[in-house]
Formats: C-alpha cells, structure tokens, sequence
C-alpha cells in the first residue's frame, strides 16, 4: 500500500490515477476510496468517499506521524433465484495512507462520518518561533 505526503509533495501514485476511473470490478483489493487533502489556518483536512461503507467497518490511526484509513465495504448477498445483469460496484477492504506535515498534531485528530464520507481533521500545531537568547558577559 503506497502512502501520500498531504504536503508539501503533490505527486501522487500514477498507478492509483490510472486504476481510478476503469478498474477490474472482480478484483476487490483494487479498490480505492477517492480522496481530497485540504488545509486551512488551523488544520489540515482529509476526505475520503465511502458510500455504502457502515461507519463501524471504519479505522482511522495515526502512528508515527502517518495518518492511515482503513475499512471494509461488504458485498450485498443478492436474493435467492435474482441474476446480476450488470455488476459494477466494488467491495472489500481497503486502505489509504498519509504522510502528514511536520506541524500536524496527530493526537488531536478528529474524525466525521457525514452522507458516505468520512472528514478527518487534523489540527496544525503552533508554530515555534525564534527565540533570541541573551549571552550575558562575566
């Protein structure tokens, strides 16, 4: 599983681009939950697209300042005697990481699950400045 750097790097995982729009439905560890990294003054934002994904199959960890995501959509059985015509949606497990910023406080991360996506919010720390030290003379 790749991880992403929120910031500052912005090159993503040309194998993910590539697999986003037309992957192979029957394989479900191809599957991988669209993703928007934002920031504001305060924090830095994650949003993950996980329509029909039951909030409890849902974990969000943050060790050693990556931020990792991860869950399970279960198929649905179709009913007794029912033919699939067209089956496209994916389901399994699946796993999205991300490499935070310096300044990311990851112990104060706060998660949201609202309309199939989940919003996670990671407060910026207070940024240290400076500070310039008096030499004192003997």
């Amino acid at each position: 599983m790749s991880t992403y750097s929120l910031f500052p790097n912005r090159l993503f995982n040309l194998a993910d681009a590539l697999l986003g729009e037309r992957r192979d439905t029957t394989s479900p560890a191809l599957w991988v939950p669209a993703a928007d990294a934002s920031e504001d003054e305060t924090s830095y934002l994650v949003a993950l697209e996980l329509p029909g994904v039951n909030p409890t199959d849902v974990k969000v960890v943050v060790r050693d300042n990556v931020l990792t995501i991860s869950g399970e959509r279960t198929a649905v059985t179709p009913a007794e005697g029912s033919k699939n015509h067209i089956s496209e949606r994916v389901f399994g497990s699946f796993q999205r990481r991300f490499t935070l910023p310096k300044n990311a406080d990851g112990g104060n991360v706060t998660a949201e699950f609202k309309n199939g996506v989940l919003l996670t919010s990671i407060p910026k720390r207070e940024e240290v400045k400076p500070k310039e030290i008096e030499i004192k003379v003997a």
